[in-house]
């Protein structure tokens, strides 16, 4: 232990204390080092001669010690940033020596000697620290007990434009309005009461009356002075001039709600107007102008600007992109700056000496202009650089919510004319009867519909390989009558009849086939050919013209993809009803040893000869197959039934001498295929490994076609016959006469009483027994008689 100057070591880091100490004790010139934790009690430090906080806040028995000794020299001893080490320094009762290698402790110990050596009225010491406050950027001031000044820095004099001399002496009204004193006042008394939230200072924000009456927005931190036995001896106190933060902070203010506006602006116009606006609202650029970007004619057109703007310069000009500041800040995406003392002339009687010009993205540009030099400073240059980012996303965003407007307007459009066709199509496929009446209503209702112009309708000659022209409409000069369309690789039309998928063709000068270059050279732009198919039959294709080459879209592609299904039903159905009512049918029969049929592999599997009784169309589409096997175990054929994946359902009915019936329900089925195609199944069945298929179908159908199906689709297709024969329609007198000669006297007899009888009617009138009574033979007997004319009934229905 020194027997020097006592110095104390404080702070709440033991390890920071302790080390200090013992650096001191090494290097000072003989220190008498003591040490006290953040905890230490003031009584018993009256010989301290200097203190050493390790913290930039002493600990609190410090306070204490200099309320009672104002002169104690405290030295802070960290490592802190700038503006601690400036708030530190205001204070002239402590100093502050950075933390660092172990130089420091010299420096430190130094400082600590030069500050016993020199009291504190010693004028070189008072010198120093005048020196201090006079670098500093802001006011320092201190008052006397009654408010009035007796000292002010030369940052004070330059924010209140008031000169030292003036301001000495003075009361702080000559800077402050009424309101102002009053608030100082208060926080004063916070601090004197000890009832602040700080008894060592406090900040508040306060506006400060310049010489010229001009009002600055400043920022006070305030502390008390206290005299050596700890009276009130005025106030000191550091004032920042935060007019350039309050602002920024304003326009920020102002940006955000001009960035709310802008994301409300449904159109870029509008969003041009908000821009030009909140420039001169919010930054007070009263001289601007916005202008966007014609893409058609590439210029950039003023959409809005000022009042004052027009006034003093007048009605602004298109700029192209190769032309004054805003073509280049345009083109090269990047802003521009000047200010030039000769400035520029713009047209008007005023010349402008300072610009910015920015690029809103890819929609137009904002200038800002003014007829004083150096007009524009670092803020200007980013709140409206701010500004016209917001702008560029407001006009992405106003331009997709337009396109997505129009593209609703065009939809509405498209569907209320393709509603109309479809309608209209719709009830012509409802009330025709015949294909060709078919065919050519839905071409004069597609060229009723803009922008289609024509229409054409070509049936398919599949033995010849070509599209024949069945029905046509529209007005455009083409001669269509003779027109055949051979269905090679390359020709319009052959790709969706092939592939049952449309196609579409704008190139149609270079186009292949003779009939698409004509109707080009007669005004079409566009052609789509649809396909007019039903399940896996086509039967035609729907060709459509247009006056425009991006007539078929998407949405309009579904929709005509769905015309051309609806033609292709309606055909089915009516090719489908001829077999009904013809009295002249086309017979097929033709055999297939192909495995993916049920009648071959089941055949070839059991051995059994397999008999198809009759079929039926189920609602689901499934077929349900009435189907007699001979020649095979019953279990077996049941087992292969019931193991195969085309099978849904099976049941075994009836077994008779060597025969058993079954009823299956299968899917996928050939024949549910060949009856939507029109054909009526007379007969099927298979036999080792062979199936054999007999159908009718209307002699104005498409045989070939149908024949065609089976071909394609599986292995090992033989045609065995096919010939056209007369089926003469029966009359009711024919009907009735055929089954008159199969009955019996008696069958006869019991078939009339149970029908006139109400033995048929639900619930029953009359039971068996009462009509066996009537008769005069047993039931067992009228039985006998009754079933086998029913039998008689329905062989003739359904098989003849």
């Amino acid at each position: 232990m020194g027997s020097g100057p006592c110095v104390l070591v404080c702070g709440d880091d033991e390890a920071q204390v302790s080390q200090a100490a013992a650096a001191l004790e090494r290097v000072g010139e003989g220190f008498d080092v003591r040490t006290a934790g953040a905890d230490a009690p003031a009584a018993g430090l009256d010989d301290v001669a200097c203190v050493v906080s390790t913290q930039v806040e002493p600990p609190p028995f410090v306070a204490d010690l200099r309320s009672e000794r104002a002169s104690l020299p405290v030295i802070i001893f960290g490592h802190d940033d700038a503006s601690i080490v400036r708030r530190v320094l205001r204070d002239r009762g402590l100093e502050y020596v950075q933390r660092g290698p172990s130089e420091q402790y010299a420096v430190l110990a130094d400082r600590i000697e030069r500050t016993l050596e020199t009291p504190e009225n010693d004028p070189a010491a008072f010198d120093r620290h005048v020196e201090v406050i006079e670098a500093l950027d802001d006011g320092v001031y201190a008052l006397d007990d009654e408010g009035q000044f007796v000292f002010v820095n030369s940052a004070m004099t330059e924010l209140t434009g008031y000169t030292e001399a003036e301001l000495l002496g003075e009361h702080t009204r000559i800077i402050k309005d009424r309101a102002t004193v009053e608030l100082a006042e208060d926080r004063l008394r916070e601090l004197l009461s000890g009832d602040g939230r700080d008894d060592v200072g406090t900040t508040f924000e306060l506006d400060i009356h310049h010489k010229n009456g001009e009002r600055i927005a400043c920022e006070d931190h305030m502390t008390v002075l206290y005299g050596e036995r700890g009276e009130f001896r005025g106030t000191a106190g550091v004032i920042r001039d935060i007019s350039e933060r309050k602002r920024r902070e304003e326009m920020l203010s102002g940006l955000q709600e001009t960035s709310r506006a802008l994301m409300q602006a449904p159109t870029r116009e509008e969003v041009a107007s908000i821009v030009s606006g909140a420039a001169q609202r919010t930054l007070g650029l009263d001289l601007n102008v916005v202008r966007l970007y014609d893409a058609e004619a590439q210029v950039l057109r003023p959409a809005a600007t000022t009042e004052a703007t027009t006034e003093r310069l007048g009605e602004r000009p298109v700029y192209s992109l190769d032309e004054g500041y805003p073509g280049e800040v345009f083109a090269s995406g990047e802003p521009v700056f000047f200010a030039d003392e000769d400035g520029l002339d713009l047209g008007g009687d005023e010349r402008i000496r300072s610009g910015m010009f920015f690029p809103i993205g890819v929609h137009g540009t904002l200038s800002v202009l003014s007829t004083d030099p150096d007009a524009f400073d670092d803020l200007d240059r980013q709140v409206a650089s701010l500004l016209v980012t917001n702008a560029a996303a407001a006009c992405n965003r106003a331009k997709r919510e337009q396109e997505v407007r129009e593209t609703r307007e065009r939809i509405a459009t498209i569907l209320e004319r393709i509603n109309g066709l479809i309608e209209n199509t719709v009830e012509v496929l409802v009330e025709v009867t015949t294909r060709e009446a078919v065919e050519s209503g839905v071409c004069e209702e597609v060229v009723a519909t803009d922008p289609y112009v024509f229409a054409w309708v070509g049936r398919p000659d599949v033995r010849d390989e070509r599209l024949e022209v069945t029905s046509w409409a529209g007005d455009v000069d083409v001669d269509i009558a003779n027109v055949t369309v051979d269905l090679e690789e390359g020709t319009v039309g052959a790709q969706a009849l092939a592939d049952h998928e449309p196609e579409i063709h704008t190139d149609l000068e270079g186009s292949e086939t003779d009939w698409v270059r004509d109707a080009h050279a007669a005004g079409v732009e566009s052609v789509m050919a649809i396909p007019l198919s039903y399940t896996d039959s086509t039967y035609g294709v729907l060709f459509v013209c247009a006056d425009q080459v991006d007539a078929f879209d998407d949405r309009e592609q579904v929709v005509l993809e769905a015309l051309g299904r609806a033609v292709a039903n309606a055909i089915n159905a009516i090719e489908s009803g001829k077999i009904l009512s013809a009295n002249k049918v086309v017979e097929l029969e033709f055999t297939v040893d192909d495995r993916r049929l049920l009648l071959s592999r089941l055949s070839a599997s059991t051995g059994a000869t397999l008999t198809s009784e009759g079929t039926v169309i189920n609602d689901d589409g499934s077929l349900r197959l009435y189907l007699t096997a001979e020649g095979a175990d019953s279990d077996t054929v049941l087992e292969a039934l019931e193991g195969d994946e085309s099978v849904a359902k099976v049941r075994r009915v009836a077994e008779h001498e060597g025969d058993t019936l079954f009823d299956v329900t299968v899917t996928g089925s050939l024949l549910a295929r060949l009856v939507d195609h029109g054909a009526v199944p007379r007969a099927a069945g298979g036999e080792n490994g062979v199936a054999r298929y007999t159908v009718e179908l209307p002699y104005q159908a498409d045989a070939r076609e149908v024949f065609s199906i089976v071909e394609n689709d599986y292995d090992g297709v033989d045609l065995a016959s096919y010939h056209e024969h007369e089926r003469p329609v029966r009359t009711q007198q024919e009907f009735r006469a055929s089954l008159a000669e199969q009955f019996t006297d008696r069958q006869e007899t019991a078939l009339r009483t149970a029908y006139l009888g109400g033995f048929f009617a639900w619930p029953r009138e009359v039971d068996g027994d009462e009509l066996a009574s009537a008769m005069d033979i047993s039931r067992p007997t009228y039985h006998q008689h009754l079933r086998a004319a029913q039998q008689k009934v329905f062989r003739e229905l359904f098989e003849n």
